[in-house]
């Protein structure tokens, strides 16, 4: 046992990511086999809609990343870097508003991805990101402070934490030991992320939010700070498609509420200088100390 641990734990980067794509395909087939266990007639219903997304995600992302940390390291605590001290959860908040001051820009890109127009394809790819979108707004179609409760946990935490595990956690460190570079990890790991979701008409935003999330982790040191910041970026979706439904938000969170341009601008000047505070100054201060 101990000499197939070895193996593991000294494979080369491209070794690394044939075997988290291995784990990728054994997880989803579990999750398809689970879901091909469900009777038709009840796939209509928004909580085991949510249920089923739920286990998807565990199984498609989270139990590969365990597996691979169990692995390759022997430690899914110190591989993933799960530091829950003050100032990590600190620096969680201030990604929390870093992500959300961003989404208004973000609006702006989203509209004009949208606007792509991709040839004789095109119908056809817009005919699936709406039957997706369908889906989403069916599974966030309930109210009641229960339902809410179980819409933030599936379609923002779990993702959240499943996601950045694998995504961030598993495959940008193996970039980053694979190139030797760790702009390029992030921009790999990105790249991934977004089209993992199948949605071309939402590829540019997810990619930026997929590199804000990476060089959150390489500058925080810690899965908690992106946990953090997916988990908002996701729930404020989960929250407004909740107040449309009880009538308190008169537009569809699908559309896009454009704020102006010089306001959006504002914001996103205010997360780049809280990034570069608290992600750039208050590391390199620390590198520094601890060079002394």
């Amino acid at each position: 046992m101990a000499k197939i641990s070895l193996f593991f734990k000294e494979a080369k980067p491209f070794a690394q990511l044939v075997g988290l794509f291995f784990l990728f395909i054994i997880g989803f087939i579990i999750a398809t086999g689970i879901q091909m266990l469900v009777p038709i007639g009840d796939t209509t219903s928004p909580q085991l809609m949510l249920t089923m997304q739920g286990v998807s995600q565990l199984f498609t992302f989270l139990l590969p990343a365990l597996l691979f940390a169990v692995l390759y390291s022997g430690n899914v605590c110190g591989y993933y870097h799960f530091d829950m001290g003050v100032k990590k959860w600190v620096l969680g908040f201030v990604a929390i508003v870093i992500v959300l001051l961003l989404l208004p820009v973000v609006d702006y890109i989203s509209l004009w991805n949208e606007s792509w127009d991709l040839g004789a394809m095109d119908g056809r790819m817009r005919e699936m990101t709406e039957r997706s979108q369908q889906l989403i707004e069916q599974m966030l179609s309930t109210t009641g402070v229960w339902n809410l409760l179980l819409q933030l946990v599936v379609v923002a935490l779990v993702p959240a934490v499943c996601e950045e595990m694998f995504f961030r956690g598993a495959l940008q460190q193996i970039m980053d030991k694979w190139f030797g570079n760790k702009h390029v990890a992030v921009i790999v790991a990105a790249i991934v992320f977004s089209l993992a979701h199948g949605d071309i008409y939402g590829l540019v935003p997810r990619f930026m939010l997929g590199v804000i999330l990476g060089y959150l982790f390489v500058r925080s040191g810690s899965i908690l700070v992106n946990i953090c910041a997916h988990f908002a970026n996701n729930a404020v979706f989960v929250v407004l498609y909740y107040l449309y439904n009880v009538g308190e938000l008169s537009v569809n969170p699908s559309e896009h509420i454009l704020i102006p341009w010089g306001t959006a601008l504002m914001c996103m000047v205010g997360s780049g200088l809280l990034f570069t505070v608290y992600f750039v100054g208050k590391r390199q201060k620390e590198s520094e100390k601890a060079k002394q």
